[in-house]
This record gives C-alpha cells, structure tokens and sequence, in this order.
C-alpha cells in the first residue's frame, strides 16, 4: 500500500482527496494536517467522511514520513514550507498555484507570493495532455479548476491548427465553493447565495497559466482574454471559449472531430453531439462529485467563431479528482481507479 499524507487537509479540496483516497484500493492515508482543526477526527470539518476513518488531523509541523504527499495549502503556503516538507516525501502533488507556473511568469501572476528560482520544476499535471510525463514524475502541480476547464477545450483545436492563437477569448462561471472554506464578504451566504456578478472582467490568474499551458502541450502560445463569473450554485465550472477560425473549415464538424479524435481513448473527458442526448450542452450538476469534464462545440460559420463549452467540478475534476488521477500514473495503476463515481441525475 502506497502511505499518502494529505497536508492542509481541512479545506473543501482536502475533503475532497480525503474522500476519494480513503476509498482507494492501492492507497493508505496515513496522515492528515489542518492547523484548525488539529486533534479532531477527519469528519468534524467533513461530514461527508462520517464512519470513513479514525484519523484525526495533526498539525502541519506534525508532518511525518510517507511515500506521497498531496498538499492542498493555500497558495504560498507549500512555497514557504518547502525545505521542511520536501525531505518527508518522495512525491508530491500540490493543488495551489505555486508550482503551475515558472518562477518569472508566477511573480507576474502572484507578486505576493513569489516562488524562488531555486525550486524544482513540477510537471504541469493536465493528465489527459502529460499523461506521460506524469509517469515518470515526482512531483505535480495540479491545474486551476477554471484553467483546466478551458484548456480542455482549447488544445485540440490549437493543435489541429483550427484557430486563431492571437485572439481566444475565455468565460468561465463557478460556484461559491471555488473561493475555498474561509468565508469573506464576497463569499459570506447572504452575499453570495443569489449572486450573478463578473468578478473578475480583466487580469485573473488562470489567464497566465492557460496561455503557458497552451504553449506547453501544442507549441503554440495563446493571447487569451479571460473573465471569471460568479453563479449561484456550489460547486461547478462551465467554460465558455470563443475562438476564431485560422482558415475556412473542411465543414462545421471539423472541430467536433478534432475533440473527438483527441479524448477518444481517455476515460474522464466526454464530447456530446448535438441530438444524441436529451442533454447535448455540458452543465455541471449531473458531473458533481465526479472526476469527469464534458465537451461540446458549436460553429458559427457565417462569423467563423467557434464556440467550445467545458463542464467540471471545480472541487474533483478541478483539484482533488486530478490529483487522484495523477497519483495513479505515477504509481502506474489503472487511472480510474478509486474514481469511478458517476455522478447523480437529477440532483
């Protein structure tokens, strides 16, 4: 049994690994931190986690031994610890930005939370994309729930060379869950239950990592204009990318054949069609809980703009459901294993 340690454990994401690696086959959770939560059991903050296990959190600098460590710190944070984590692992997945990024683009992008030269390189984990690289790998940084959302979507039309590189623009909307378990005014109840505002029209951090991860897997570097929306729902992501078409099209399903073709033999990426379902658009509901993304696209010929829509949860799909799945390649198990929830309809 592979000893995995979960480090800032007490968060939504962390309850999240908690919940998919307590049920893995291959996989013992020896340890949990939360400095909030220290002393208590796995389910005082999780409730979700009820009868899962007797563990109980122990303090970050509590932190001991084990094969993987899966960090669900906030952003910063495995930056600031990690020449006291580093030696205690002989893996680590991070779900924060603080490795998705090299050090010249992550200060541009996080000034407050600078990463220094010095510190190793992590592979950008996109499974469906560096699937393997992710074999080989010791450690894995974890892509933004919003990013991973539009990049699904976008690679394979950048690759196929179907569109314009230079002008991408991205709309993703999310529920409250993505602001994380500390509430402030923005994501305090009151404020947030009915709340359809845009949060962020301009500058939003996924910007940067969406036109770096664009570059990473097609060899070509996106100019991408994001904007974040905040729905009123829990969990969920549904990216909406608009892209222009870089030469006329074969005809308007060239792009459904270039998503099709590219996600046929991965397990966690779904293309709908138009007709073959009495739901043909991606939503997030039916996908809560689970660690798969759905994919449409839609043409609009007279413009030449192609309109791709991505569906996830922004807590499995977008941060624990990834971490599982890279931890699975890089152990070389099944890489569906402990991930074979399907989700709920209606919820």
């Amino acid at each position: 049994m592979t000893r995995v340690a979960v480090l800032g454990a007490g968060g939504y994401a962390g309850g999240e690994v908690l919940r998919l690696l307590l049920a893995h086959p291959a996989v013992e959770v020896a340890q949990a931190t939360s400095e909030q939560h220290a002393g208590k059991r796995l389910d005082f903050p999780h409730p979700h986690l009820r009868g899962a296990s007797t563990l109980r959190f122990a303090p970050h600098d509590a932190l001991e031994p084990c094969d993987v460590l899966v960090s669900c710190m906030p952003s910063g944070e495995l930056i600031r610890r990690w020449s006291q984590v580093s030696p205690l692992a002989a893996r680590v997945i991070d779900l924060s930005a603080d490795f998705r990024l090299g050090p010249v683009e992550h200060a541009r992008w996080y000034p407050r939370a600078p990463r220094p030269a010095e510190l190793p390189e992590f592979v950008y984990g996109l499974p469906e994309w560096a699937g393997a690289r992710l074999k080989d790998a010791r450690l894995v940084a974890v892509p933004g729930c919003m990013a991973h959302a539009a990049l699904l979507g976008l690679l394979p039309l950048v690759r196929a060379g179907l569109v314009r590189p230079e002008m991408v623009v991205v709309d993703a909307k999310t529920g409250s869950s993505g602001g994380g378990a500390t509430p402030d005014r923005s994501s305090h109840h009151p404020e947030r239950a009915s709340a359809l505002r845009c949060y962020r029209p301009t500058g939003h951090r996924h910007t940067g990592e969406i036109e770096a991860a664009t570059e990473r897997f097609t060899g070509t570097r996106a100019t991408v204009h994001f904007s974040a929306t905040a729905v009123p729902s829990v969990r969920g992501i549904l990216a909406t990318v608009h892209a222009f078409a870089a030469r006329p099209l074969e005809d308007a399903n060239e792009p459904l054949r270039a998503l099709a073709s590219t996600y046929r033999e991965h397990p966690f990426v779904n293309v709908l069609r138009a007709n073959a379902s009495a739901s043909p658009f991606p939503e997030p509901g039916p996908l809560s809980g689970t660690n798969h993304c759905d994919l449409s696209v839609d043409v609009d010929a007279e413009r030449g703009r192609i309109v791709v829509n991505a569906a996830l949860d922004n807590l499995v799909k977008g941060a624990a459901g990834t971490a599982v799945h890279a931890l699975n390649l890089m152990l070389g198990r099944p890489e569906t294993e402990g991930l074979g929830f399907r989700g709920l309809h209606p919820l």
